[in-house]
């Protein structure tokens, strides 16, 4: 394994980047502990924002001049990547997660640690305490000496002196900009689901988000629209398909009879197509790419001072080219 510092052109972007045969991680701890990049077989998955890092992740412009966190999304550096948040999301109450932008789980500093394990190397990202929600955040990756999997458990950590009630909920932005745009043959999102319920609806904000049922699976095609769409049966996987076969899946266990966030729901999905205005409906936030966010959520839990909840996932990446890893 190979596990290196690249230079981001930014004191404050540092970035760490662990490699196997076919995998390139990297993270940006600075920036709420994100993983910004993945590449299997030299081929990038993960959406970043070209207008913050280039294609060899050096900044654009330097940290200090993004804008300044004032709570609305026309405020949020979005990076990219993937991240992890509390669930549920809102802005009216105490018991809603209001980001992102947030000063802590979204746009901190986390603590980075690599240690090495029996097959690999462990990495871990851990936020410094909320005052808000109560919580700390950590995800632990574990990252072997080969292959294309990898394993992430997200952990959330009550660190106030009172009882809180939060979700874990990853949040992994992949980058679904085809070069043929919407309708490019076979690419979508994948859900696996069991029954006939139907997609939960979470917002639209430009146009209707299309979904379709096929074989116990629900496909949400790449489409010029910006919603987002929540899965109360979903049973464990929640993929990105290519066109020429390339993707990503993350694997889950849902837990039996729990209570989700989100009317239940125990993976959502957001898809967006550029436009030349700002957003409305999302406090001025500009939608200028084509992504999909895959988002797998765990059970509402209540912590006790000093109690944790983590939710598992295991990380799939698929290519069609096989090539070294840089």
């Amino acid at each position: 394994m190979l596990s290196r510092t690249l230079d981001s052109g930014d004191p404050a972007l540092p970035l760490h980047a662990v490699s196997n045969d076919r995998l390139r991680l990297v993270f940006l701890p600075t920036v709420g502990g994100r993983l910004v990049s993945l590449r299997v077989d030299g081929r990038e998955l993960l959406w970043h924002n070209p207008a913050l890092l280039d294609d060899e992740l050096r900044a654009v412009v330097p940290r200090s001049s993004w804008p300044v966190v004032d709570g609305t999304f026309a405020s949020w550096a979005n990076v990219g990547g993937s991240k992890s948040w509390p669930a549920p999301q809102g802005w009216d109450g105490p018991d809603r997660w209001q980001g992102p932008p947030d000063a802590v789980l979204d746009s901190g500093e986390y603590a980075w640690r690599e240690s090495p394990t029996d097959d690999g190397v462990q990495v871990s990202l851990t936020s410094a305490d909320d005052p808000r929600t109560g919580l700390r955040i950590e995800r632990r990756f574990e990252i072997p000496r080969a292959g294309a999997e990898f394993a992430e458990t997200l952990a959330l950590t009550n660190a106030s002196d009172h009882p809180v009630r939060w979700a874990p909920w990853e949040v992994c932005q992949v980058d679904i900009d085809t070069g043929a745009g919407a309708g490019a043959h076979g690419a979508a999102v994948v859900v696996a689901v069991e029954g006939a319920l139907e997609p939960i609806h979470l917002g639209d904000h430009h146009g209707t988000l299309a979904t379709r049922r096929v074989d116990g699976h629900v496909e949400i095609p790449v489409q010029d629209a910006i919603g987002k769409r929540g899965f109360a049966d979903a049973t464990g996987s929640i993929a990105w398909r290519g066109p020429d076969g390339e993707g990503l899946e993350l694997r889950f266990e849902p837990v039996p009879h729990a209570e989700y966030p989100d009317h239940g729901s125990r993976a959502e999905v957001w898809m967006q197509a550029p436009l030349p205005d700002p957003l409305p409906s999302l406090s001025g936030m500009r939608v200028d790419a084509r992504l999909t966010e895959l988002e797998v959520l765990g059970p509402l839990v209540t912590l006790e001072p000093g109690a944790s909840t983590e939710l598992g996932i295991r990380w799939i990446a698929r290519s069609t080219t096989r090539s070294a890893t840089r």
